[in-house]
């Protein structure tokens, strides 16, 4: 029987909640998911809003618009399915001309600032955020994006380019030596971490030790 807070969600989507459709779906490797949505409505020109889907009755997942495209209202999610789970199952089932129902946009929490060096470090999750994030740089900026990825041959993802941190338990490891290798400036860098909350809360926790401005985001636990 579904929670108190399950159908006071429910109840709250059939009263909010707008039907998209999906207009493709294409692997990008073995374990993420590049999702177009036809949405019934524009989106305020914000960056890391996410849509609220309904992925199972009574069950909802937020999902970051990664582009989103004014001229055809299309809207680009990145799911990442390595994992079981409801949200995993049912992004796997989609195809072309399914409809989705879903409230938002929502969150926004993740905005790009002046600083010269734009840092992103996260899981698979966090890959729609970041991209949000990289479009939205100046010319005179620089972004990095370090991403923990089944797949360590990956180089970029929708024009991203990103360099893979290993999944394997190094990633910590991996992490600090690219930092070190790097060497940015705590003045000037703004550092973005997104994705599961016990390895966003460790990293915030490592980078706040050596300065520079952290702005942290837990997706999932």
């Amino acid at each position: 029987m579904p929670s108190i807070k399950a159908r006071a969600t429910s109840l709250l989507m059939s009263r909010i909640g707008k039907t998209a459709r999906v207009k493709s779906v294409r692997k990008m490797g073995n374990f993420l998911l590049e999702i177009h949505l036809q949405l019934p409505q524009s989106l305020p020109d914000r960056s890391t809003q996410h849509l609220k889907c309904e992925v199972a009755p009574y069950t909802y997942r937020d999902y970051t618009v990664a582009h989103w495209d004014a001229a055809t209202q299309t809207a680009i999610l990145i799911v990442a399915c390595s994992h079981d789970g409801t949200g995993s199952y049912w992004a796997l089932g989609l195809q072309p001309g399914d409809e989705i129902f879903s409230a938002g946009p929502g969150g926004g929490i993740h905005q790009a600032t002046t600083a010269d060096y734009l840092v992103c470090m996260g899981d698979a999750s966090a890959t729609g955020d970041f991209h949000c994030l990289f479009l939205r740089k100046t010319p005179g900026q620089q972004s990095h994006c370090f991403l923990q990825l089944e797949e360590p041959s990956t180089r970029q993802l929708l024009h991203m380019p990103v360099q893979p941190l290993s999944s394997n338990g190094h990633y910590f490891t991996d992490l600090h030596e690219w930092l070190y290798r790097y060497n940015f400036p705590a003045a000037n860098t703004t550092y973005y971490v997104a994705g599961n909350q016990q390895m966003v809360v460790e990293v915030r926790r490592s980078l706040r030790r050596q300065g520079g401005q952290v702005k942290a985001q837990g997706f999932w636990g």
